[in-house]
């Protein structure tokens, strides 16, 4: 089965290299800032891309792919309205985007669908985005992941939004399911708390079991050139040796990197791929039969 991937507000491509670890083939990119567009255009020079999301419609997308619909689509779009460091002017922020998003879920209609942004769209806009995602016809499940839950000495924690295509199978397990329609291994997906209140990856959240693909898992997080990202990277997919410590031979300042604060500045705004990852493989095998309907491994 061909898995195909659609991602919005791109940036520098951190969910796009997660989505083809775990086994998805990017087919179209939308991104609108310049130097995030050229890291791209550089790693994924056969991508067709839109720079404008208003300009993204089924036809224009049928247009650039010759596809009527993906997999999955993502975005991580954009988290200004809602971020600590902003004004936190929410829904009147003009750089508020999710209704475009939401606008090309419609048009294009894929069976996934994973929304990433800020801890601070918890309470800011969160209900909105999953009353959206149900009327579109999806089941919706929120994950509060921080980086530091796959092994990353800091915490940077991300809200992620999965939208499952309703079916005509019932959920007999949670209420939340939309209107109880929807994958039933996607109804069975937890994510355990630690004592701190975090959500963690590990095989109890996957029915599946954890994703340990480390071939992939180091290909989709050490990629060269995206400003940095291949240094000090994870290399495998178990707590903290997924993330190398800081060589302590080179020095933590340098004069001659080019467009460093823009590398700097996109690295911040980037989904980290590890991340994301464990979500991504876990979408990808129940599309390809590996996770079945009892949610055992084959």
């Amino acid at each position: 089965m061909s898995l195909t991937h659609f991602s919005l507000f791109s940036g520098i491509g951190g969910i796009d290299l997660a989505a083809e670890a775990a086994g998805f083939t990017s087919v179209c990119q939308c991104e609108w800032a310049a130097f995030p567009a050229a890291v791209l255009a550089s790693h994924w020079p056969e991508v067709p891309r839109f720079q404008d999301i208003t300009t993204v419609t089924k036809e224009a997308f049928f247009e650039k792919t010759g596809l009527h619909t993906v997999t999955l689509i993502s975005g991580g779009f954009p988290c200004q309205p809602f971020s600590t460091a902003g004004r936190q002017r929410g829904f009147h922020d003009e750089r508020y985007l999710w209704p475009e998003m939401l606008r090309v879920i419609r048009e294009l209609q894929p069976r996934w669908v994973l929304g990433e942004n800020v801890a601070g769209f918890l309470r800011m806009g969160l209900d909105k985005t999953l009353i959206d995602l149900e009327q579109a016809g999806y089941d919706v499940r929120v994950f509060v992941l921080p980086a530091a839950a796959v092994g990353a000495w800091h915490e940077r924690k991300r809200v992620f939004i999965i939208g499952s295509a309703a079916s005509h199978t019932p959920c007999q397990r949670h209420r939340g399911c939309g209107q109880g329609a929807g994958h039933p291994d996607f109804c069975k997906w937890q994510l355990p708390q630690d004592e701190q209140g975090w959500q963690g990856v590990d095989s109890a959240a996957f029915p599946c079991g954890l994703p340990n693909d480390t071939h992939h898992a180091g290909k989709a997080v050490s990629q060269p050139g995206l400003g940095g990202v291949a240094n000090g990277v994870p290399t495998q997919m178990d707590g903290h040796s997924l993330w190398a410590k800081e060589p302590s031979d080179i020095s933590r300042l340098t004069e001659d990197v080019p467009n460093r604060s823009k590398r700097m500045k996109t690295l911040g705004n980037a989904v980290s791929p590890p991340q994301v990852f464990p979500i991504l493989k876990y979408i990808a095998d129940i599309e390809t039969g590996r996770c079945p309907m009892g949610g055992e491994e084959l």
